[in-house]
C-alpha cells in the first residue's frame, strides 16, 4: 500500500494503538507514559509510512520502525533518570536497561490496582505498545491483513479486561469504528471501483452496529443469570490481597543503587503548623566505609509517656506546641514515625521509648500498620546564634562510636578535603553549613538514583570524586566528613514531610519520600538535622541550616542551594560531574534541556519536509506501478475496460479468463499468440492462490506487469502495440 491511502492507514493504526493504550488508565496511573508512548507512536507512524513510500518491500518499512523504536528507548530509558542517554547500546546502557526491567518488574510484582508508573513499569509499558503499534502495523498494512491486527492491537485490551475495569464507551465506540475503517481501507479493489467505498462496507457497519446494540441488551439480561459473577479476577497481585503492607529498609549500602520506590500512600498526617520537618524511624551510628550497621540490638528502653527526648529540655518551649494527627496505612514497622523535635505521643499499643537512639519502639506484636496516633511536638531554639555557641562534645551512653571514621586508603584525602571545604569557618556550626552548601551546588554533585561503579575499596571516596548519588551517598560522606572534623554524626531514616492533599492542613506521605539525612550533636540542642541532598530531592533545607534564611535570592542562588554560603567549593577538590540547567523539560523520567528539544524537534521537521518534497518529485517524475497480485489484476481490469472487456466484483477470475479468449477472438485475431493466452492463465492462477489457497505466494511484480502487457496485446490495435518481449512467460 502506497500514496494516501498508506498515510491513512499509518493514522488510523495510530489511532487504534492510543485509543488500545488510551484504556490501560483504569490499571496504571496516568504519567510520564502516555506522552512517551504518544510521542514514540506518532515518530514511528512517520517512519513506517514515510519507508512505505519508496520501497516495495512489504516489511522493510518494519524494520525501519523496529530499528528507530529500539533506538528511542534506548536513548530515553538507558540515561541516568535526570537525562536521557546516547541512542548506542552500549554495554552500559544494556546494564542500566536490565537494572531497570528488573525493578520494573518487582514493582509489578508489588502493586495493585492502580498501579503507580514508576520508572521500571514505564518501560514495560512504552515497549509493550510499541511493539503492538509495529505489528499491527506490519499485518494491515503491510500484508494486508487487517483482520489479525485487530487480534494485535486487542492485546492493549486485556489488562482491563483481565481486571474487570472499564474502560469506557468512548474508547469501545472510537476502537471499534477505527477496527472497521482500517478493514475498509485495507480491502483489494480495482481501479474501476474508483474512489466510492466497496458494497461491503454497509454490511459490515450494519453487522458492528448489531452486534453493539445486542451486546448493550442482552448485558444486563445475563447479569441475572444464575452463576453470573461466581468467579472473580483479584484487582491486585503478589504479596497478598492488597499488594501486601510495606517496609522501610535499614540495608544502607553505598555501593547499591536506589530501586524504585512505591507510589502507595503510606501514611498521611494533620496538623495546622507551616511545617513539621521529615519525620524519623532509625537513628545509625556504626558504618564501615560501605554499608551501615544497627549495632548492638540493647537499647535504653523507658516507658513511652512524657516528653521523649533524651538531651537537657531547658530551651523547649512549651507554650509553642505543634499538634499532628497521624493515620498510618499499609506501612508495616516496629518503630513509630516521629517528628525531630522533643515530642509527647498517644498511640494505641505497646510502645516504649529508646533514648540512647531517639526511637519509639513497638513490644511484641504492636505494629504501625492501621494505627491512627497523636504527636505534640516542642519546638527547640536552633537559631544560628545559639548554634554557634553550642559545643560538640560527644553524648554519653551512645549505643556505638559517633566520631570514627572508617580508616581506609583514603582518609586522609577524605580529612583534607573536609578541612578545605570548611576552611574560614569559625565553629562547628558553620563547618556544618559550609559542607551542606558544598553537596547541595549542582555545579559540584548531581543527584541520581544510578550509582556509579566502584573505582576503590572507599565508597566515601568514590562518592567524593564521582559526583553522582542520592540521599544515602549524600548523607554518608557528610556524616564522614563531619567526623573528620570532630563532630559527632549519625544517620537518621524516615520520610521526608510528603506533599499536601486537596484537604486543608492534610499531608500524605508515600514510598517515594523515604529518605535519609546526617544529625549532628551540639551540646544543649541534642541531636540537630541537616540536609546535604540537592534540592531537586529535599526542597529547601532547614530555616536555621540555611545560610541565606530571610535573604532576598535571586532565582539562580535558591537553585543552586546557597552555593556561595561561608564555604564555597574548594577549587581543588575532584571535578565536577553534574552541570547546571537553567531550561528543561521533561520526557518521560528525564530531563532535556529545552534547547536540544527545539533543535531535534527543527532538525526532525526539515528533514520530513526535504524527503516530503523528494518523494512529490520522484512521483511526479514516474507513475505510480502496481505491486501485488491484487493491484496487477485491478489494472488488467482498467486497461481491458478501456478496450470493451469489464466485469463485476461477482466475476470470478475464471469467468473473467473466458471473457478476455471470446474479446480475442472478436477482435478477428484468428491466431492469438500463446504467449497471451499463457499470460492470461498465468493472472487467473496468481488471482486465485492469493484469494483462496492457505499458502499463497506472489509473483514477482516483473512478471505480473509483463503478463498483464501481454494479455492486453492482442485487444491493442497494431499501430498502438508497444513492442513486448516474452522473457518474463519464458521464465515462468
Amino acid at each position: 500500500m502506497t500514496g494516501p491511502a498508506a498515510w491513512g492507514g499509518s493514522g488510523l493504526v495510530v489511532l487504534g494503538t492510543l485509543v488500545g493504550a488510551s484504556t490501560l488508565r483504569p490499571v496504571l496511573e496516568t504519567g510520564p507514559w502516555v506522552g512517551v508512548t504518544a510521542v514514540l507512536v506518532l515518530v514511528l507512524a512517520l517512519v513506517t509510512a514515510q519507508v512505505r513510500q519508496v520501497t516495495r518491500s512489504r516489511t522493510a518499512p518494519t524494520f525501519w520502525g523496529l530499528a528507530v523504536g529500539l533506538l528511542s528507548l534506548v536513548s530515553v530509558y538507558s540515561g541516568t533518570g535526570t537525562a536521557p542517554g546516547l541512542p548506542v547500546p552500549t554495554p552500559e546502557a544494556l546494564d542500566r536497561l536490565v537494572r531497570l526491567a528488573r525493578s520494573g518488574v518487582e514493582a509489578i510484582a508489588d502493586g495493585r490496582v492502580p498501579v503507580e508508573p514508576v520508572r521500571g513499569i514505564e518501560l514495560f509499558v512504552v515497549a509493550g505498545v510499541v511493539l503492538v503499534y509495529l505489528v499491527a502495523d506490519l499485518l494491515a498494512l503491510g500484508l494486508g491483513r487487517a483482520g489479525l491486527a485487530g487480534l494485535a492491537l486487542l492485546g492493549l485490551w486485556l489488562p482491563v479486561i483481565l481486571f474487570e475495569r472499564e474502560p469506557g464507551p468512548a474508547a469501545l465506540a472510537l476502537g471499534g469504528i477505527v477496527f472497521v475503517l482500517l478493514l475498509v481501507l485495507t480491502r483489494p479493489r480495482g481501479r474501476a471501483a474508483g474512489t466510492a467505498l466497496p458494497r461491503s462496507v454497509g454490511p459490515v457497519l450494519g453487522a458492528a452496529v448489531v452486534v453493539t446494540v445486542a451486546a448493550m441488551v442482552l448485558g444486563p439480561v445475563t447479569a441475572g443469570l444464575p452463576l453470573y459473577g461466581s468467579v472473580r479476577l483479584e484487582g491486585t497481585w503478589g504479596g497478598g490481597v492488597g499488594g501486601g503492607p510495606l517496609r522501610l529498609s535499614t540495608d544502607l549500602d553505598m555501593r547499591s543503587s536506589l530501586s524504585e520506590r512505591s507510589g502507595r500512600t503510606l501514611l498521611t498526617y494533620r496538623t495546622d503548623a507551616p511545617t513539621t520537618g521529615p519525620f524519623r524511624m532509625y537513628t545509625m551510628t556504626e558504618f564501615d566505609g560501605r554499608e551501615w550497621a544497627r549495632g548492638d540490638a540493647d537499647g535504653d528502653f523507658s516507658e513511652s509517656d512524657g516528653l521523649l527526648w533524651p538531651e537537657r529540655t531547658e530551651d523547649v518551649a512549651p507554650d509553642d506546641r505543634v499538634r499532628i494527627t497521624v493515620d498510618v496505612g499499609d506501612l508495616d514497622q516496629d518503630r513509630l514515625p516521629v517528628p525531630v523535635e522533643p515530642r509527647t505521643i498517644e498511640a494505641p499499643g505497646i510502645w516504649r521509648y529508646d533514648a540512647s537512639r531517639d526511637e519509639v519502639v513497638g513490644v511484641g506484636s504492636t505494629s504501625t500498620r492501621n494505627t491512627s496516633y497523636m504527636i505534640e511536638t516542642s519546638p527547640r531554639d536552633l537559631s544560628p546564634d545559639v548554634l554557634r555557641l553550642a559545643g560538640t562534645a560527644s553524648p554519653d551512653g551512645l549505643p556505638g562510636p559517633v566520631l570514627d571514621v572508617p580508616q581506609t586508603a583514603f582518609v586522609a584525602d577524605i580529612q583534607a578535603l573536609a578541612d578545605e571545604v570548611t576552611a574560614g569557618a569559625a565553629n562547628p556550626y558553620d563547618q556544618a553549613l559550609a559542607l551542606q552548601s558544598y553537596f547541595r551546588d549542582v555545579t559540584n554533585f548531581r543527584y541520581d538514583t544510578e550509582v556509579p561503579e566502584a573505582q576503590t575499596d572507599d565508597a566515601v571516596w568514590d562518592f567524593l570524586t564521582q559526583r553522582t548519588g542520592y540521599c544515602v551517598q549524600y548523607a554518608t560522606a557528610m556524616v564522614v566528613m563531619s567526623r573528620a572534623l570532630g563532630i559527632p554524626a549519625r544517620m537518621a531514616i524516615g520520610f521526608l514531610p510528603g506533599q499536601p492533599t486537596s484537604t486543608r492542613g492534610e499531608y500524605a506521605i508515600s514510598g517515594r519520600q523515604a529518605h535519609a539525612w546526617p544529625e549532628l550533636y551540639f551540646e544543649g540542642a541534642g541531636w540537630v538535622r541537616f540536609e546535604p541532598t540537592p534540592a531537586v530531592q529535599t526542597g529547601a533545607p532547614p530555616v536555621y541550616a540555611d545560610p541565606f534564611s530571610g535573604q532576598n535570592l535571586t532565582p539562580e542562588e535558591e537553585e543552586l542551594g546557597g552555593t556561595a554560603g561561608p564555604a564555597a567549593a574548594p577549587s581543588t577538590a575532584p571535578d565536577a560531574s553534574g552541570s547546571q540547567r537553567d531550561d528543561s523539560v521533561g520526557i518521560g523520567s528525564a530531563t532535556v534541556p529545552v534547547t536540544a528539544v527545539i533543535g531535534g524537534a527543527g532538525v526532525l521537521v526539515l528533514a520530513l519536509a526535504a524527503v516530503t518534497v523528494l518523494l512529490v518529485r520522484r512521483r511526479r517524475a514516474r507513475p505510480h506501478e502496481p505491486l501485488g497480485t491484487e493491484e496487477w489484476w485491478a489494472e488488467l481490469r482498467a486497461r481491458l475496460g478501456a478496450r470493451g472487456v469489464t466485469w463485476t466484483d461477482a466475476t470470478t477470475p475464471r469467468q473473467v479468463a473466458a471473457s478476455i479468449r471470446a474479446a480475442y477472438r472478436s477482435a478477428g485475431d484468428d491466431e492469438t499468440p500463446e504467449a497471451s493466452l499463457r499470460a492470461v492463465d498465468r493472472l487467473v492462477a496468481a488471482v486465485e492462490d492469493v484469494r483462496y489457497g492457505p499458502l499463497p505466494v506472489e509473483p514477482e511484480p516483473d512478471d505480473l506487469a509483463s503478463w498483464v502487457d501481454l494479455a492486453e496485446r492482442p485487444l491493442v490495435p497494431l499501430a498502438e502495440r508497444p513492442l513486448v518481449t516474452e522473457g518474463a512467460d519464458a521464465r515462468s
